[in-house]
């Protein structure tokens, strides 16, 4: 099926919905995401003392906002008000999907909280006042995870990139491209002395990442571009690794990325590698407004 534009080309009405968005303003939330983020990380600890850990905290937190702030200057920029208000109504709990998409924060959690008693089953040695010291203090990392240690990401990486990647390619492969962005993103981490990144693999990292990209787009999808949902399994997935780290001591990457690989290809299968993204078809106006035809 064809459209006719008011330009008189003709366009192929496509499988899109309110979670695809045109890339406009694509090029200029990264380089907005990618200057503050990487501005604190770099010429931060020039200025600060990198070495006091509240300092650093303060440092890897203010640079986490990068995505956010991102979204929301570039939404101001490219259409006002109307944008950002578009923007923010992800965070709107009324969105479709029920219950299930939630699910994905349990299921993600549960399957990560594994690698430790299978570790312990391995050899690995297993604090278990580390491990209750953690439960403890769950409803704390909860809420600093979900509001300021990964969470707050989410407004830019599936509220603002996520759209504008899917309108372009398909679900999978914008899940690729956004975890690479993702993982490169994060690569300042590395040179912080005390971050939780600085004793991992890049490599296995971004591997991970992609992973973790390829769940979050299904959720996303799940919940007709809703980000509640979203922010909640990226909040299990960082618990459960603090979690499992206090275990055991350390950081088990691979194991982590074995996990998430594993529910990542469950995902593509039982959706036959569509990451529930909506079949409503719309077509775009001249205005540049999207029209849903269900």
């Amino acid at each position: 099926m064809t459209i006719s534009t008011s330009s008189g080309a003709v366009r192929p009405v496509g499988v899109r919905s309110r979670t695809a968005l045109p890339a406009r303003g694509l090029a200029a939330f990264l380089l907005v995401a990618f200057g503050w983020s990487w501005g604190t990380w770099w010429l931060g600890p020039l200025v600060a003392d990198a070495g006091d850990p509240g300092v650093l905290m303060a440092l890897v937190i203010v640079g986490g906002f990068g995505p956010a702030i991102a979204a929301v200057g570039v939404s101001a920029v490219t259409g006002g008000g109307a944008e950002i208000a578009r923007l923010l109504r992800r965070f709107d709990p009324r969105r479709h999907g029920g219950v299930r998409p939630y699910l994905w924060a349990v299921i993600v959690f549960a399957a990560l909280l594994l690698t430790v008693p299978a570790a312990a089953a391995l050899g690995a040695s297993v604090d278990a006042d580390g491990l209750a010291g953690a439960f403890v203090s769950l409803p704390g990392m909860i809420l600093l995870v979900a509001f300021a240690g990964g969470g707050n990401e989410e407004l830019g990486w599936r509220g603002f990139v996520l759209p504008r990647l899917q309108q372009a390619l398909s679900p999978l492969a914008a899940s690729v491209v956004l975890g690479l962005i993702w993982a490169i993103w994060h690569a300042p981490l590395w040179s912080l002395p005390g971050t939780s990144q600085s004793n991992l693999s890049f490599p296995v990292y971004t591997v991970l990442v992609i992973a973790i990209s390829v769940v979050l787009t299904h959720v996303f999808n799940a919940s007709s571009g809703g980000l509640i949902p979203v922010v909640a399994v990226h909040t299990s997935v960082n618990v459960a690794a603090g979690v499992a780290a206090q275990a055991l001591g350390e950081s088990r990457d691979l194991d982590q990325t074995l996990v998430m690989v594993a529910l990542a290809l469950a995902v593509l299968v039982f959706t036959r590698g569509r990451l529930r993204f909506p079949r409503a078809a719309s077509i775009s106006t001249p205005s540049g407004e999207h029209h849903e035809h269900r």
